[in-house]
């Protein structure tokens, strides 16, 4: 295990919805804020990957949100390096509320790129000295296989924006579950709530690309709703694939 990290955040007004809750993306940036936040700290932060001309990209991430904090709350969002493995890391997420309770809880995993090849690269013996990692993870790292959109019943279209942009130089991670989101009929995203998305990156996308936010979603028997999504480039290739599961409010 490696070392902790912990920052206080509140919802802001421009992070809620129409019921004043925390937005699935805004949590998303939460995460992710907290984990550069760290890494800045501990000396691995954007000048120090710049530098070394390499980058940290999301692979796969797991929420889950057991309680949607509201606009004005004030949360502790905490962090931890779990360990590395040649090209991987994994990285474990909680944020709590001002009473202690656990609110979001996720996992992630991501890999280390050369940013000049736009290729992995192994992770570098000094990365495991920043995060206080002494050796590659023992447990083989769990890389879930997500399930695959067979029938598409929902379908919206979209042009990546300078603002979808992030330092990488490839479309932010959360901009992939916004699309998701948004290509669900609004009844769902109205009448049920979002409790958990599983999303694996498959491919980049960048500025000016056309991409396609392929849906579809399947009743449960115990009321929640399980919505399969693909997203995609013009030429059909493959870009990100999310699961998300919906309880009804």
């Amino acid at each position: 295990m490696g070392k902790k990290y912990s920052k206080e955040y509140e919802v802001h007004f421009y992070e809620a919805d129409y019921n004043l809750d925390c937005t699935m993306t805004s949590i998303i940036n939460i995460l992710a804020d907290v984990g550069t936040e760290q890494s800045e700290k501990l000396g691995g932060g954007i000048q120090y990957l710049i530098d070394k001309n390499m980058a940290w990209v999301f692979y796969q991430y797991d929420v889950k949100v057991n309680r949607y904090p509201k606009y004005g709350e004030k949360l502790k969002a905490t962090t931890e390096a779990i360990g590395f493995k040649k090209f991987y890391a994994i990285r474990e997420y909680n944020i709590y509320d001002e009473a202690g309770n656990k609110v979001v809880e996720a996992q992630a995993i991501f890999f280390l790129i050369n940013m000049e090849k736009r290729k992995t690269m192994r992770i570098p013996e000094d990365q495991y000295k920043i995060y206080g990692l002494d050796s590659d993870i023992k447990d083989t790292f769990k890389i879930e296989r997500l399930e695959k959109l067979e029938e598409v019943t929902y379908k919206k279209d979209f042009k990546i924006r300078y603002s979808d942009i992030d330092f990488n130089r490839h479309v932010n991670n959360a901009k992939y579950v916004e699309w998701a989101i948004e290509s669900l009929p609004v009844e769902v995203v109205r009448d049920f709530r979002l409790e958990n998305i599983k999303v694996t990156f498959e491919k980049e996308c960048t500025y000016g690309e056309e991409i396609c936010a392929l849906s579809s979603i399947r009743e449960e028997d115990n009321g929640t709703l399980t919505s399969i999504h693909r997203i995609e480039n013009k030429d059909g290739v493959e870009l990100t694939k999310l699961i998300g599961i919906w309880e009804h409010i």
